[in-house]
């Protein structure tokens, strides 16, 4: 009995033992170094594919290839895939269309709505009766197609390198007569001024000196209306509770402006921050918007702006558009067409329920501005230096000073005085 368990034993030792080389020499094998055809077999499981027939591509040329294009190139199949969705998402075109007085203005917009630069689009138009193509020479992606007859119209992007056309052809009724109707798109024409050169664009200045003297010497007839003050980002950071309990009533607010040398639509940085904190003070409140429109269209984007960005019912005071110099791109404008803008500007917004007027100094309204063809806005005008204006025209607003203090503002800020531009 004993000696048929020995060998029992012996035989279950063996068998271990022969378990045991058998696993030692498979862990071995999978930790040796494969030879070139094993590795070659291994990279095939993980997704590499072997070249295809033919001549091979140099590394380095696909890689150049890949940088040219603006693509990053990646090793991993799904990530290539889901790149070039981005890059054709990135790449994705939109035409906005807008008439104003017999005209098509056209903006090529990215896929985050912002007008593309630095490309020469072309755009057909076409009617019944006409058909032209346009060309975007100064590649700030607007078109613009004027003295176009009446009627229906498609406008077609023609395909360019690098972009995906918009598939569907886009249309737009042009009318005879002017159509002062606020651009519904106008969102994505507004930059702010981290997206452009502020030091270029913002560049308004009024043809009036005030050195503060009559001021401070109390030589100013402020009798016949309320208190009131501009403000822009210039003036910073303001309390507005202080400026209150000074005996300020009211605050006209700039909004934003059209750049003096692109004519990109620029928000005011501290607009969002002025409107908020003025009104949390109570403050009656208005907005202001600094002009460089070229022409109508121009001008009813510049409304449009403003409707985007205030409320009608939020504003105790009009809605003004600021006509002064720049030595930008509106300077040259003759009267008559710079009348005709304030005017399109003001009706645009008086067709949206905001009631209008228009800033500047006696010198421009004197010589720059065709007064008699204003229609009924309010009239905010700039003359420092005077006891009264000596301007011989109507006004509602006089801004006495730009060399003011009001606790709540550090530094200058500029005085108004409402006489008549209603609650």
């Amino acid at each position: 009995m004993r000696y048929k368990q020995f060998i029992l034993i012996a035989l279950f030792s063996g068998v271990l033992t022969i378990m045991g080389a058998f696993l030692m020499l498979s862990l071995w094998s999978r930790s040796a170094p494969a030879t070139g055809q094993e590795i070659k077999a291994e990279e095939g499981i993980h997704g590499a594919s072997e070249e295809p027939p033919g001549e091979a591509v140099p590394e380095t040329e696909s890689l150049s290839a890949l940088a040219d294009a603006g693509i990053t190139p990646v090793d991993d199949p799904v990530r290539a895939r889901d790149q070039k969705t981005y890059q054709e998402e990135r790449s994705q075109l939109t035409l906005l269309l807008s008439s104003v007085n017999r005209d098509i203005r056209m903006i090529v917009v990215d896929r985050d709505g912002r007008p593309v630069s630095g490309v020469d689009f072309i755009c057909t138009v076409n009617s019944d009766s006409f058909s032209a193509s346009y060309e975007d020479s100064d590649q700030d992606g607007i078109l613009y197609a004027a003295d176009l007859p009446s009627g229906r119209y498609t406008v077609e992007l023609t395909p360019t390198p690098g972009y995906i056309a918009p598939e569907e052809v886009s249309t737009v009724t042009v009318r005879q007569e002017i159509s002062y109707t606020a651009v519904a798109d106008i969102s994505s024409m507004i930059f702010m001024e981290s997206d452009i050169n502020a030091e270029e664009e913002d560049t308004a200045d009024i043809d009036e000196e005030d050195d503060g003297e009559l001021l401070e010497a109390g030589g100013i007839d402020l009798s016949n209306g309320t208190l009131g003050i501009d403000v822009s980002k210039y003036n910073k950071d303001i309390d507005w509770e202080t400026v209150r309990d000074s005996g300020v009533e009211f605050a006209i607010i700039r909004l934003g402006y059209r750049g003096s040398s692109s004519g990109s639509l620029v928000e005011d940085p501290y607009f969002q921050k002025n409107f908020a904190g003025a009104k949390a003070a109570g403050m009656k409140i208005g907005v202001y918007f600094f002009t460089q429109a070229l022409n109508t269209t121009e001008a009813v984007e510049e409304a449009s702006m403003v409707a985007s960005l205030v409320k009608p019912e939020e504003l105790s005071t009009p809605v003004f558009i600021d006509v002064e110099g720049s030595g930008g791109r509106a300077d040259g404008l003759d009267k008559a067409v710079r009348t005709a803008n304030i005017n399109a500007f003001c009706e645009t917004l008086t067709g949206m329920g905001y009631r209008a007027g228009v800033y500047a100094s006696k010198n421009w309204f004197n010589k720059y501005i065709d007064t008699e063809s204003l229609g009924d806005w309010k009239i905010w005008l700039a003359q420092y230096k005077v006891r009264t204006p000596s301007y011989k025209g109507r006004y509602d607003a006089w801004q006495y000073s730009s060399k003011g203090h009001v606790d709540g503002i550090e530094g200058y800020v500029d005085l108004n005085l409402n006489l008549s531009l209603g609650d």
